[in-house]
């Protein structure tokens, strides 16, 4: 087997032909779309903002009705035009285009002597084939949104090494990945990798001028990114944050906790150190679906491996050295398992420490045999990979459609479980207003100023009203309609769906009045 011959240093085609080829190729395996946030609130916020009808509807998306609508807006556009599945999972798989390029460029960086073609394929199939990648690759979940801005802001790390100044350096890190963080807040965990990165970039004297130029880039995007949509939940809820956070903030639209899901946060620093492990077998410990993925550990082995022989070789390797990107690995993913725990956020990590293990085995391979060891090497993590599956369906044109049956003027809309009906809400005529009586963020029996205004509307409306829910729902015997003295009555009627079977169930009042639960503040926030 011949030696594999270095490409030239600033060859990008090759990277982006990868990366394109394995990104289509994704797309057009598991199709478009339709996961719960999407049905739930990815589509709904941006088209109800665009529509007028986010100030008339409440928390029909629920807990996340108040997310950052921004990075939506593009999809929500390309719905409301009819865009076919295939053109708007295009625009959706960008990010992950963009992400994993850059991730294939830091490789042939950083490991410059083994670069070659065929380690580009293999890596780069390494990296998309992941159980956070894959999976979101053309999805509404935003997560590559992210990546496409971290792999960049590391690729700049490498690359500005010895060449810019701090400047020069870090204040597009900080813009870059500031940005992430005001467009998706969970992008923060690796804004603190960032930081880190920057303890350790160079000397002493020159640390105040990084963390200067990485903070001014990094506040300055996160306000132009997140200010507009944080101004306009404080004006509405008095929390820039709404709801999370509110054990700060005492919005009285919401309760006073921090609305934080740890249901899949390691205990205990223990069990945190072992997440890299517990990974390798598949579970529901990090995901509401099962997974099981060996990309953090192998990467993990291999930035240690890069460190110890670095630092073993004398005269030092020319190019940046290990201990930013090593800094900038640990304080995420320290920050990623305290707060998070769930693995689809750390595909931007993901992405990072698959084309790090593959350029460190590119480095420790004998010269006999390259290709037949990294072909072996791939074989083995993807047999060990198990995805997860967030729900596609095969591309249609239009992407959406929802059709409501004609409803009367004045017509009132109720949503009582915790199914993602919101997209069908954003297709509602925009008279009909829609309401949220319970689900992950609201419920009669707690008594924010959010559920009184609810409890308001439905007791004083003088209109029809129906409930949405997913076809042939049976129910319990106690609904959260029940409580505000309203029943079932006539057939239901289908809603012309084609992301989810709905149905629209007329509602009356019972004979008898029930007793209001939650009052209206006087001072009517």
């Amino acid at each position: 087997m011949p030696t594999i011959q270095p490409a030239p240093s600033k060859d990008w085609q090759l990277p982006a032909i990868v990366a394109f080829v394995y990104v289509a190729l994704a797309v057009l395996a598991q199709g478009q779309d339709n996961n719960w946030d999407l049905r739930n609130y990815h589509l709904y916020t941006p088209i109800a903002l665009m529509e007028a009808r986010l100030g008339m509807d409440i928390a029909v998306a629920q807990l996340q009705s108040w997310h950052n609508p921004t990075l939506d807006f593009p999809l929500a556009w390309l719905v409301k035009a009819g865009a076919p599945g295939w053109l708007v999972s295009l625009w959706l798989a960008l990010p992950a285009f963009i992400a994993l390029f850059f991730a294939l460029r830091l490789m042939d960086l950083l490991w410059p002597a083994q670069r070659s073609t065929f380690r580009t394929w293999i890596a780069g199939l390494l990296a998309v084939s992941g159980a956070a990648v894959l999976p979101s690759i053309g999805t509404s979940f935003n997560d590559a949104f992210v990546a496409a801005g971290i792999l960049p802001a590391l690729w700049w790390m490498a690359d500005s090494h010895g060449k810019r100044g701090a400047w020069a350096t870090w204040l597009p890190i900080g813009l870059l990945a500031g940005a992430a963080a005001g467009l998706k807040l969970t992008a923060a965990m690796y804004c603190i990798g960032f930081i880190a990165a920057a303890l350790v970039a160079g000397p002493l004297r020159a640390l105040p001028m990084r963390i200067l130029a990485l903070a001014i880039g990094g506040v300055s995007a996160a306000a132009i990114t997140a200010g507009p949509w944080a101004w306009h939940l404080w004006q509405e809820h008095a929390n820039p944050l709404f709801p999370y956070f509110n054990q700060w903030f005492q919005s009285p639209d919401a309760l006073p906790q921090p609305h934080k899901d740890m249901r899949f946060v390691p205990v205990g620093w223990y069990d945190s150190l072992m997440v890299p492990f517990h990974l390798l077998f598949e579970s529901r410990r990090y995901s509401e679906s099962r997974l099981s993925d060996p990309r953090l550990l192998l990467g993990f082995l291999a930035l240690a491996v890069w460190l110890v022989r670095w630092l073993r070789t004398s005269p030092r390797p020319h190019g940046m050295a290990p201990w930013p990107l090593v800094a900038f690995t640990l304080a995420s993913y320290a920050v990623w398992v305290h707060l998070y725990g769930i693995y689809r956020y750390v595909y931007a990590l993901e992405l990072l420490l698959a084309v790090s293990f593959m350029g460190v085995l590119s480095s420790l391979l004998p010269r006999r045999w390259p290709r037949t060891l990294m072909f072996i090497a791939l074989v083995l993590v993807v047999a060990a990979t198990h995805k997860p599956s967030w729900g596609r369906q095969s591309f249609s044109a239009p992407m959406v459609s929802v059709q409501f049956p004609p409803l009367e003027d004045k017509a009132l809309v109720l949503l009582a479980d915790m199914d993602p009906l919101a997209h069908a809400v954003a297709f509602l005529p925009a008279n009909v207003p829609a309401l949220s009586l319970r689900n992950n963020f609201m419920s009669p029996q707690v008594c924010t100023d959010l559920q009184a205004k609810v409890e308001s509307r439905v007791r004083a409306h003088q209109g029809s009203l129906y409930l949405l829910r997913q076809t042939s729902e049976t129910g319990s015997n106690e609904t959260p309609f029940d409580v505000y003295g309203l029943e079932l009555q006539g057939e239901c009627m289908p809603v012309d769906n084609s992301l989810q079977a709905l149905e629209l169930c007329p509602l009356t009042r019972n004979a008898t009045p029930t007793a209001v639960l939650c009052p209206l503040p006087a001072t009517g926030h």
